[in-house]
């Protein structure tokens, strides 16, 4: 294990010394991921878009005001106004789930995160009869997809690596072309099935508090439908 240790920081003395400035741009290139990393790690998908968001909700709220759109637009622009506030509270963008996790959030005594089914979205569905359940094959889908974006950036990381030798810009372009693609496969990861599993007892439990309700309600109304 010494030996090794030993033969390995030899190599790093060596490639210094033959290339110092070679070793250093990739050490800093290294060192530079890490802090932006770090820098970015609360960092969700909505906050970068938030701005956007704002910018959609105002130039629809200006157009309402003003009253120059017919009836049937101004109940499309009301529609969409409200899919982007539900968007911008819940962190959700399908209006039709947007429904049922407003639902789910409001019924839930445990839930107090808003953006609680945000992390979900993309491996959401809704079945035949409106009810929300976790997609397998999104599920598969964006896991698989990650994981061929990981692969994407190594082999352009290598590839990076060995075109510096060529043209330190362009090595140094590919790199960080790289490590791009590696943080995007590391947030297109679907959630842990430790939250997925908590989140699908919360549908779980409204559904149930709903088939509950149900069968109250159909209970009470049968002797006014028996004497009918």
């Amino acid at each position: 294990m010494y030996a090794s240790v030993i033969e390995n920081l030899d190599k790093l003395l060596s490639t210094y010394e033959h290339s110092p400035l070679f070793f250093m741009l990739i050490v800093g290139l290294f060192f530079v991921a890490g802090i932006l990393r770090w820098l970015a790690k609360n960092i969700k998908g909505e906050h970068l878009f938030q701005h956007t968001i704002n910018n959609k909700m105002r130039f629809i709220k200006n157009e309402l005001s003003e009253g120059l759109v017919s009836e049937r637009e101004q109940a499309q622009l009301t529609s969409r106004y409200i899919t982007l506030l539900n968007q911008k509270i819940y962190g959700v963008k399908n209006s039709a789930i947007q429904q049922e996790v407003i639902k789910i959030i409001d019924t839930s005594s445990e839930i107090t995160n808003f953006k609680y089914f945000a992390v979900h979205q993309y491996t959401l569905s809704l079945s035949r009869n409106g009810r929300l359940y976790f997609n397998r094959e999104k599920i598969n889908s964006r896991f698989f997809t990650a994981i061929a974006l990981l692969i994407c950036s190594l082999c352009l990381l290598a590839l990076g690596f060995l075109m510096i030798y060529a043209s330190l810009f362009i090595g140094l372009v590919v790199c960080t072309l790289s490590l791009v693609l590696y943080f995007a496969g590391l947030d297109h990861f679907p959630a842990s099935p430790g939250m997925r599993k908590r989140a699908e007892e919360e549908i779980e439990k409204y559904y149930q508090h709903c088939d509950a309700s149900d069968s109250r309600e159909t209970e009470k109304n049968k002797p006014a439908l028996s004497r009918l």
